[in-house]
């Protein structure tokens, strides 16, 4: 692995303190998608998730960027199997149970919608978009992924991706604007 990142390799090789950093640093995104996707426990969900990433990661090879997006995409399959178990058994998530995301950079029309004081407004905003518009959005903006790294999680070619974030961006602009 010539491109490997030493932060990875020391937490390959079991370095406690290089794990604390990588949670430290993508932790609380996970947390933010999970709660997003209205998760009950997010961070549970983000326990589970550096769990199997640590289980895991002997058979990562990549660079950081790589990994970032490889935790992304676990913690959308743990979401995903919420889903499917809430199907079974169905569970009420209030909407007030959902918690505020701050935004990196930058205040857009989504991280306007994200960070507003009104979370219920927020969640409601975020429920005018589809499904895979709000997966999409999440993930661009709350996980900080490429296009690239989105449409690989969801399984949809980059060029896809642009244009439903494009989409659900006026959605949201709109929304915003109306209120």
């Amino acid at each position: 692995m010539a491109d490997s990142d030493p932060l990875l390799e020391a937490a390959r090789f079991g370095d406690e303190g290089a794990w604390a950093e990588i949670v430290r640093a993508l932790g609380p995104r996970v947390v933010g998608y999970a709660r997003a996707k209205g998760i009950a426990d997010p961070e549970d969900l983000m326990q589970e998730v550096f769990l199997a990433a640590a289980q895991r990661i002997g058979s990562f090879e990549g660079s950081y960027s790589d990994f970032r997006s490889w935790v992304f995409a676990i913690a959308h399959h743990r979401i995903v199997d919420e889903y499917r178990r809430r199907a079974r058994t169905p569970q009420l998530v209030p909407v007030d149970a959902i918690a505020h995301t701050a935004p990196s950079s930058g205040a857009g029309p989504v991280e306007l919608v994200i960070a507003r004081e009104d979370v219920v407004s927020s969640v409601r905003a975020l429920d005018g978009l589809s499904p895979i518009e709000r997966d999409v959005v999440l993930l661009r903006v709350v996980a900080e992924l490429s296009s690239e790294e989105v449409g690989s999680i969801l399984s949809k070619r980059p060029g896809t991706i642009r244009v439903m974030q494009s989409r659900a961006l006026e959605k949201l602009k709109r929304v915003v604007q109306e209120q």
